[in-house]
Protein backbone atom coordinates (compact mmCIF):
# COMPACT_ATOMS: atom_id res chain seq x y z
CA UNK A 1 0.00 0.00 0.00
CA UNK A 2 1.31 3.39 -1.02
CA UNK A 3 1.59 5.53 2.24
CA UNK A 4 -1.05 8.25 2.53
CA UNK A 5 0.06 12.25 1.55
CA UNK A 6 1.31 14.14 4.06
CA UNK A 7 -1.01 17.50 4.81
CA UNK A 8 1.91 19.23 3.56
CA UNK A 9 1.48 17.88 0.07
CA UNK A 10 -2.14 18.11 0.78
CA UNK A 11 -1.91 22.04 0.83
CA UNK A 12 0.73 22.04 -1.46
CA UNK A 13 -1.83 20.48 -4.43
CA UNK A 14 -4.42 22.79 -3.83
CA UNK A 15 -5.53 24.81 -6.50
CA UNK A 16 -6.15 28.99 -5.45
CA UNK A 17 -8.71 30.91 -6.57
CA UNK A 18 -9.67 34.23 -7.27
CA UNK A 19 -8.52 36.89 -9.92
CA UNK A 20 -4.88 38.21 -10.36
CA UNK A 21 -4.26 41.98 -10.63
CA UNK A 22 -4.30 42.49 -14.23
CA UNK A 23 -7.37 40.68 -14.68
CA UNK A 24 -9.01 43.27 -12.17
CA UNK A 25 -7.67 45.74 -14.13
CA UNK A 26 -8.36 44.74 -17.41
CA UNK A 27 -11.59 44.93 -15.92
CA UNK A 28 -11.81 47.90 -14.77
CA UNK A 29 -10.72 49.33 -18.36
CA UNK A 30 -13.45 47.48 -19.92
CA UNK A 31 -16.28 49.05 -17.15
CA UNK A 32 -14.61 52.50 -17.81
CA UNK A 33 -15.05 51.85 -21.17
CA UNK A 34 -19.13 51.38 -21.18
CA UNK A 35 -19.77 53.48 -18.40
CA UNK A 36 -18.19 56.55 -21.05
CA UNK A 37 -19.92 55.27 -23.77
CA UNK A 38 -23.40 55.62 -21.74
CA UNK A 39 -22.22 59.12 -20.47
CA UNK A 40 -21.65 60.37 -24.20
CA UNK A 41 -25.24 58.72 -25.40
CA UNK A 42 -27.08 61.30 -22.45
CA UNK A 43 -25.09 63.76 -23.62
CA UNK A 44 -26.28 63.33 -27.03
CA UNK A 45 -29.61 62.47 -26.07
CA UNK A 46 -29.64 65.99 -24.15
CA UNK A 47 -28.34 67.97 -26.88
CA UNK A 48 -31.05 66.74 -29.53
CA UNK A 49 -33.88 67.02 -26.91
CA UNK A 50 -32.49 70.81 -26.30
CA UNK A 51 -32.38 71.41 -30.11
CA UNK A 52 -36.87 69.87 -30.03
CA UNK A 53 -37.52 72.41 -27.46
CA UNK A 54 -36.30 74.81 -28.94
CA UNK A 55 -37.76 74.31 -32.21
CA UNK A 56 -40.88 73.62 -30.93
CA UNK A 57 -41.15 77.02 -29.00
CA UNK A 58 -40.37 78.93 -32.51
CA UNK A 59 -43.17 77.07 -33.75
CA UNK A 60 -45.30 78.08 -31.10
CA UNK A 61 -43.85 81.44 -30.72
CA UNK A 62 -44.78 81.78 -34.36
CA UNK A 63 -48.08 81.25 -34.00
CA UNK A 64 -48.62 83.53 -31.23
CA UNK A 65 -47.72 86.69 -33.15
CA UNK A 66 -50.06 85.37 -35.97
CA UNK A 67 -52.87 85.20 -33.37
CA UNK A 68 -51.91 88.68 -32.15
CA UNK A 69 -51.63 89.90 -36.51
CA UNK A 70 -55.28 88.22 -36.77
CA UNK A 71 -56.63 89.86 -33.58
CA UNK A 72 -55.54 93.68 -34.68
CA UNK A 73 -55.81 93.20 -38.75
CA UNK A 74 -56.20 97.20 -38.93
CA UNK A 75 -52.54 97.43 -37.41
CA UNK A 76 -51.06 94.93 -39.44
CA UNK A 77 -48.60 97.39 -40.81
CA UNK A 78 -47.54 98.03 -37.45
CA UNK A 79 -46.35 94.53 -36.90
CA UNK A 80 -44.03 94.63 -40.08
CA UNK A 81 -40.32 95.04 -39.28
CA UNK A 82 -39.09 94.18 -42.09
CA UNK A 83 -35.90 91.59 -42.24
CA UNK A 84 -33.51 94.53 -41.28
CA UNK A 85 -34.66 95.20 -37.83
CA UNK A 86 -35.25 91.77 -35.92
CA UNK A 87 -36.73 91.66 -32.27
CA UNK A 88 -34.79 89.38 -29.98
CA UNK A 89 -32.46 90.41 -27.01
CA UNK A 90 -34.24 93.45 -25.63
CA UNK A 91 -33.83 95.29 -28.83
CA UNK A 92 -37.25 96.95 -27.60
CA UNK A 93 -35.75 98.53 -24.36
CA UNK A 94 -38.79 99.85 -22.38
CA UNK A 95 -42.69 98.84 -22.02
CA UNK A 96 -44.63 101.17 -24.68
CA UNK A 97 -47.25 103.43 -22.87
CA UNK A 98 -50.02 102.96 -22.52
CA UNK A 99 -49.91 98.89 -21.99
CA UNK A 100 -53.31 97.80 -23.77
CA UNK A 101 -54.48 96.50 -20.98
CA UNK A 102 -55.84 98.33 -18.19
CA UNK A 103 -55.76 100.99 -20.80
CA UNK A 104 -57.65 101.36 -24.21
CA UNK A 105 -55.35 101.25 -27.30
CA UNK A 106 -55.93 101.83 -31.45
CA UNK A 107 -54.22 99.77 -34.19
CA UNK A 108 -51.01 100.92 -34.14
CA UNK A 109 -50.80 101.41 -30.18
CA UNK A 110 -51.69 97.60 -29.86
CA UNK A 111 -49.16 96.37 -32.57
CA UNK A 112 -46.70 98.46 -30.82
CA UNK A 113 -47.42 96.67 -27.51
CA UNK A 114 -47.65 93.19 -29.19
CA UNK A 115 -44.67 93.57 -30.56
CA UNK A 116 -42.82 94.35 -26.87
CA UNK A 117 -44.70 91.50 -25.70
CA UNK A 118 -43.82 89.10 -27.97
CA UNK A 119 -39.77 90.24 -27.85
CA UNK A 120 -40.08 89.44 -23.90
CA UNK A 121 -41.12 85.94 -25.00
CA UNK A 122 -38.85 85.32 -27.30
CA UNK A 123 -35.90 86.17 -24.98
CA UNK A 124 -37.23 84.35 -22.07
CA UNK A 125 -37.71 87.16 -19.75
CA UNK A 126 -40.50 85.65 -17.65
CA UNK A 127 -37.92 83.37 -16.58
CA UNK A 128 -34.45 85.45 -14.91
CA UNK A 129 -31.49 84.47 -12.59
CA UNK A 130 -29.39 87.05 -10.94
CA UNK A 131 -25.43 86.68 -11.57
CA UNK A 132 -23.75 89.63 -9.75
CA UNK A 133 -25.43 92.49 -11.94
CA UNK A 134 -25.77 90.61 -14.76
CA UNK A 135 -29.90 89.15 -15.29
CA UNK A 136 -30.20 86.06 -17.31
CA UNK A 137 -32.93 84.59 -19.05
CA UNK A 138 -33.40 81.21 -18.86
CA UNK A 139 -36.13 79.97 -21.38
CA UNK A 140 -36.78 81.58 -24.54
CA UNK A 141 -34.74 80.92 -27.30
CA UNK A 142 -30.43 81.44 -27.43
CA UNK A 143 -29.36 84.24 -29.42
CA UNK A 144 -33.07 85.11 -31.29
CA UNK A 145 -33.85 87.35 -33.85
CA UNK A 146 -37.00 87.98 -35.38
CA UNK A 147 -38.43 89.52 -38.02
CA UNK A 148 -41.97 90.06 -39.83
CA UNK A 149 -42.57 91.06 -42.99
CA UNK A 150 -45.94 92.08 -44.65
CA UNK A 151 -46.68 92.27 -48.16
CA UNK A 152 -50.49 94.08 -48.90
CA UNK A 153 -52.30 92.99 -51.78
CA UNK A 154 -52.85 95.32 -54.77
CA UNK A 155 -54.95 98.39 -53.92
CA UNK A 156 -54.95 96.46 -50.29
CA UNK A 157 -53.52 97.97 -46.89
CA UNK A 158 -54.69 95.42 -44.51
CA UNK A 159 -54.79 92.28 -46.07
CA UNK A 160 -52.29 90.29 -47.49
CA UNK A 161 -48.75 87.93 -47.05
CA UNK A 162 -47.34 88.10 -43.44
CA UNK A 163 -44.19 85.62 -43.15
CA UNK A 164 -42.41 85.56 -39.42
CA UNK A 165 -38.87 84.70 -39.67
CA UNK A 166 -36.91 83.42 -36.18
CA UNK A 167 -33.55 82.18 -36.31
CA UNK A 168 -32.09 80.93 -33.18
CA UNK A 169 -28.29 79.58 -32.94
CA UNK A 170 -28.77 75.69 -32.27
CA UNK A 171 -25.91 73.64 -30.16
CA UNK A 172 -24.28 71.79 -33.07
CA UNK A 173 -23.91 71.95 -36.89
CA UNK A 174 -26.66 70.80 -38.61
CA UNK A 175 -27.34 70.76 -42.71
CA UNK A 176 -30.91 72.39 -42.12
CA UNK A 177 -28.63 75.31 -40.72
CA UNK A 178 -29.69 78.91 -42.33
CA UNK A 179 -28.61 78.41 -46.04
CA UNK A 180 -26.13 80.75 -47.53
CA UNK A 181 -28.07 83.74 -49.84
CA UNK A 182 -31.17 82.37 -47.96
CA UNK A 183 -33.98 84.57 -45.77
CA UNK A 184 -31.90 85.79 -43.27
CA UNK A 185 -32.98 88.51 -40.06
CA UNK A 186 -30.58 90.90 -39.53
CA UNK A 187 -26.99 89.57 -39.75
CA UNK A 188 -26.74 86.35 -42.21
CA UNK A 189 -24.25 84.18 -40.05
CA UNK A 190 -24.15 82.21 -43.11
CA UNK A 191 -20.91 80.75 -42.49
CA UNK A 192 -22.01 79.40 -39.13
CA UNK A 193 -24.05 76.33 -39.74
CA UNK A 194 -25.09 76.41 -35.73
CA UNK A 195 -28.06 78.85 -36.95
CA UNK A 196 -31.38 77.22 -37.10
CA UNK A 197 -34.49 79.53 -39.27
CA UNK A 198 -37.62 79.18 -38.84
CA UNK A 199 -40.16 80.80 -41.51
CA UNK A 200 -43.91 80.67 -41.06
CA UNK A 201 -46.05 82.61 -43.70
CA UNK A 202 -50.05 83.23 -43.73
CA UNK A 203 -52.42 85.41 -45.10
CA UNK A 204 -54.09 88.19 -43.08
CA UNK A 205 -57.66 89.77 -44.02
CA UNK A 206 -58.67 93.00 -42.95
CA UNK A 207 -62.81 92.56 -43.47
CA UNK A 208 -63.30 96.24 -43.83
CA UNK A 209 -61.41 95.92 -46.78
CA UNK A 210 -63.54 93.21 -48.18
Amino acid sequence: MLPAPSKACSLGGRRQSGFTLIEVMISAVILSIGVLGIAGVLMMSKVYQHESIQRTLAVELADGIFERIRRNPAGVTGYDTGLQAPLGNASIADEPDPDCRGTSCDATQLASHDLWDWEQLLDGASATVTEGEETINTVGLRNVRACIDFTADAGRVNTGIVDVVIQWQGLKETSDAVAANGVVCGEAGDEDATWRQLIVSSYVIDETEL
